[in-house]
């Protein structure tokens, strides 16, 4: 406790120099805490859209025997028709109870053409049933009118990018064609009961009509092309304890198109673009980090030995007095550490504050790659209890470790080289 008081005391003897070197750790410690806030935000909007919006925790969905993964967010839907798909999602939810399974929801995803008056434009159609999709209400809130309303077949609720190219509002008509699995050619006519405000960028044309209405337009009565899984608990590692009694719930259906096969798959596994982009930005910050601490401990390094040079009298004398070379080392190291532990507090609150106050208004991407990186119009920053102690962490030891040298240079001065300082 002694040792510690004359570290302090040394400490704010060179306020300037001291200063200086915690304030580039103080700005390097909020900048760790806002670029983590900042890929926490990303990584949640993400996976909460995939999870909501296209895969649930756990999909089952019928794929291509040669199917190969193109790294983009529509690897998540099928275009292959899981015959019996509303049969399978109730055994399923009526069997899975006790593994933790929440509900399962069937939908038909399909490629058609929507059209307005003599304006026309490639849509995403998805055939959903509204009474359970609380999650996707949530994920796409109305603009104008309200979601599809439970039995309306008739009725189609479209994002506003889509709604922008058609120019059409709530009551206007819409009709879409689409080919169906057999080749032929359908059509229906909807009622815009709502538009949307986007989320994901690669929704933009997305168009919600009943399951019972995508059936029948895309000739696939009783099926759909995946199943969406909620489990209780929302980890992968959950996730994919379940997969394999899922697996067994579901077994191999009749029916299933000729090179297709059933897959029961994680929501990381189906939606691999979304988590590729979570991947790059954790290492984009770890590069950011690495000149951080960089230069931080160029700063500290430098405030240590210029301490060293400045304190030869006061070092050798006590060494002269019989302070061992390991207290003198013990000493600086506790000085770096006690300028780590202040200035990492600092740094932790202001970026930590910083976060809460972006978080709360969010912070808009203006540019079309901005939002495909953060998936959507605003990236709200998160606030983990995880990133403040990773950070904090980080400074301190990296104050600790960047002071052992200046300890050792210090420590070995001889007690003959004070008489050169008096």
């Amino acid at each position: 406790m002694a040792l510690l008081r004359i570290a302090l005391r040394n400490l704010l003897r060179a306020r300037r120099r001291n200063g200086l070197a915690g304030g580039t750790m103080v700005l390097g410690s909020a900048a760790l805490v806002l670029g983590g806030g900042l890929v926490d935000g990303i990584a949640r909007q993400l996976t909460a859209s995939l999870v909501a919006v296209q895969t649930g925790h756990v999909q089952v969905v019928a794929r291509a025997v040669d199917f190969q993964s193109q790294n983009n967010p529509f690897d998540a839907y099928s275009l292959e028709v899981i015959p019996g798909a509303e049969r399978m999602a109730a055994l399923i939810e009526a069997d899975g109870r006790a593994l933790g399974v929440v509900k399962a929801v069937p939908y038909l995803y399909g490629r058609g053409t929507a059209i307005s008056g003599n304006r026309s434009s490639l849509s995403s159609v998805v055939g959903i049933r509204p009474e359970k999709e609380a999650e996707l209400i949530a994920a796409h809130p109305a603009n104008a009118g309200s979601f599809l309303a439970p039995g309306d077949d008739m009725s189609a609720y479209i994002a506003a990018p889509l709604a922008a190219k058609l120019r059409v509002g709530v009551g206007d008509t819409v009709s879409f064609v689409v080919q169906t699995p057999q080749g032929a050619v359908n059509s229906m006519d909807a009622t815009v009961c709502g538009v949307f405000r986007r989320g994901a960028p690669w929704l933009n044309d997305a168009a919600y009509v009943s399951l019972r209405a995508a059936q029948a337009l895309f000739d696939s009565a009783d099926g759909g092309t995946n199943v969406k899984v909620t489990l209780t608990n929302g980890s992968p590692a959950f996730a994919r304890r379940v997969r394999g009694r899922i697996e067994g719930i579901v077994g191999v259906p009749d029916g299933l198109p000729d090179g297709t096969r059933l897959r029961v798959e994680v929501f990381d596994e189906a939606g691999r673009f979304a988590f590729s982009i979570i991947q790059a930005n954790r290492t984009a910050l770890a590069i950011l980090s690495m000149f951080l601490f960089l230069a931080s401990a160029t700063g500290i390094v430098n405030a240590m030995l210029m301490s060293v040079h400045e304190r030869t009298r006061e070092i050798g004398t006590l060494r002269a007095l019989g302070m061992r070379r390991r207290v003198v080392v013990r000493l600086f190291v506790l000085e770096g550490l006690a300028l780590g532990v202040v200035s990492a507090g600092l740094g932790v609150g202001l970026g930590a504050g910083l976060v809460l106050y972006l978080g709360a208004r969010g912070i808009p991407m203006n540019t079309v790659t901005l939002a495909w990186m953060a998936g959507g119009d605003r990236l709200v920053p998160g606030l983990e209890a995880a990133n403040l102690l990773r950070s904090g962490f980080a400074i301190v030891a990296l104050s600790t470790l960047a002071a052992i040298y200046p300890a050792f240079a210090a420590s070995r001065l001889e007690p003959r080289e004070a008489l050169h300082h008096v």
